[in-house]
């Protein structure tokens, strides 16, 4: 009987250590204050050497899952060669790592992607 209840006891504590671990380690979106916006910054070239579609527009549309809670306000734009995504509210910390480490890691398609930076302004 002792047994049985020191087993009870231990397969609770196991189920609630698991639930807590997986609740920390899930991914939380956050945003910015209102009124406050980030601007990302990349470029991408494709292995081939491919420029139809442009090879940053395809990586943005493999990495834009993340930022589907906020407002895309602009972009992906080209300025100079580098393209631009603004987005409304901010991204908040934790997205936006998410988001930069996607365009900056991420090869699709023979596309490997560069993170030039990303400026968060307001909030």
């Amino acid at each position: 009987m002792r047994a049985a209840l020191l087993a009870l006891i231990l397969a609770v504590l196991v189920v609630v250590g698991v639930g807590a671990m997986s609740d920390a380690m899930k991914f939380h979106t956050d945003t910015g204050r209102p009124g406050s916006r980030t601007v990302v910054t990349f470029d991408a070239q494709a292995r081939d050497g491919s420029t139809d579609p442009d090879p940053a527009v395809k990586l943005w549309q493999e990495c834009r899952s993340h930022v589907n809670h906020v407002r895309l306000t602009a972009g992906p734009v080209e300025h100079d060669g580098l393209w631009s995504v603004t987005v409304e509210p901010a991204l908040g910390t934790h997205t936006e790592r998410r988001l930069l480490g996607c365009l900056r890691d991420l090869t699709a398609d023979g596309i490997s992607g560069h993170l030039i930076g990303a400026e968060r302004t307001g909030g």
